[in-house]
């Protein structure tokens, strides 16, 4: 069942007695417990939070915060993703009770050697973690699908800044077997990369630009000078949602041993975040309590 937007923003009223605090985000209802375990290791327990409100997407989440009551005594918090806006630097600028992820999703932040080495330790039951660590190689995992995914991600902000919209395939399109193993087939990303490109310089073109190719170029380099190509980039503009949660789950499962999913993506991400290093998001923390 679907909800109008009017009834999604007054539903923290309903579970007041439940929350310190009300928190709106994108996402969807069955996101719920992923945040709630998020938040409740975020805060250490010190702030009560049971639930929050999914609004489906960014424009209702800012929406909702441009028409909070200002009257109210109810500490709230809208948050929304980074996405593509972040590339480009086109977001609005936090304030007050308004979260701008500083990666591209929440999901960004789950992405961690801590969290793969632990569920891979309690999935096989018999290597030590040390052992673990060296097989799972996060660094070079990393390694491998920066270039490619960082060039993508370039190419989709380009594409977005000059006014295109980009459809965002998801790495399922891009998985090849190597070995026994699901690792991100790069000449596909790469056709698909230079896919987009193409659309961006057509769509120069029929706006007019006198050198469509000079101006793509400009605004490639713009971005490699802004961002470069470290891990950290990667963990930032690439979509955890999209990419980054698919490709670690592969690669986990692959140190298990196991041919096939051996979680739901949602039951991954859960424990994901139960175990993820939390420093990166200590500037959520800060704004919660």
């Amino acid at each position: 069942m679907k909800f109008s937007f009017n009834s999604l923003k007054a539903v923290p009223r309903f579970f007041a007695y439940r929350n310190e605090i009300d928190i709106y985000t994108e996402d969807k209802n069955s996101d719920k417990e992923f945040y709630r375990a998020l938040f409740e290791r975020l805060t250490n327990g010190k702030v009560k939070i049971n639930d929050i409100t999914p609004m489906g997407c960014k424009a209702s989440v800012l929406k909702a915060y441009d028409e909070q009551d200002e009257n109210s005594t109810r500490k709230k918090l809208f948050i929304v993703d980074g996405d593509l806006d972040l590339v480009i630097a086109t977001n609005r600028k936090p304030e007050r009770n308004l979260v701008v992820l500083d990666s591209y999703c929440i999901e960004n932040y789950i992405i961690d050697e801590k969290a793969g080495i632990e569920i891979i330790y309690y999935s096989d039951g018999t290597t030590d973690k040390s052992t673990i660590s060296k097989k799972l190689n996060f660094k070079k995992w990393i390694g491998y699908n920066k270039k490619d995914l960082i060039d993508l991600f370039f190419n989709l902000a380009i594409l977005k800044a000059f006014g295109g919209g980009p459809k965002i395939r998801s790495a399922s399109h891009f998985l090849t077997n190597q070995n026994k193993q699901v690792i991100l087939d790069k000449v596909a990303v790469q056709g698909y990369s230079n896919n987009v490109k193409t659309e961006i310089i057509n769509l120069l073109t029929e706006k007019g630009y006198e050198s469509p190719q000079d101006t793509y170029n400009k605004e490639f380099n713009k971005l490699v000078t802004k961002w470069d190509y470290s891990d950290e980039t990667l963990l930032k503009i690439v979509s955890g949602k999209d990419y980054l949660v698919h490709l670690f789950q592969h690669r986990i499962n692959f140190n298990i041993g196991k041919g096939k999913m051996m979680f739901p993506k949602s039951s991954f991400k859960l424990f994901l975040a139960n175990n993820c290093d939390l420093d990166r998001l200590n500037f959520l923390r800060v704004k919660i309590i």
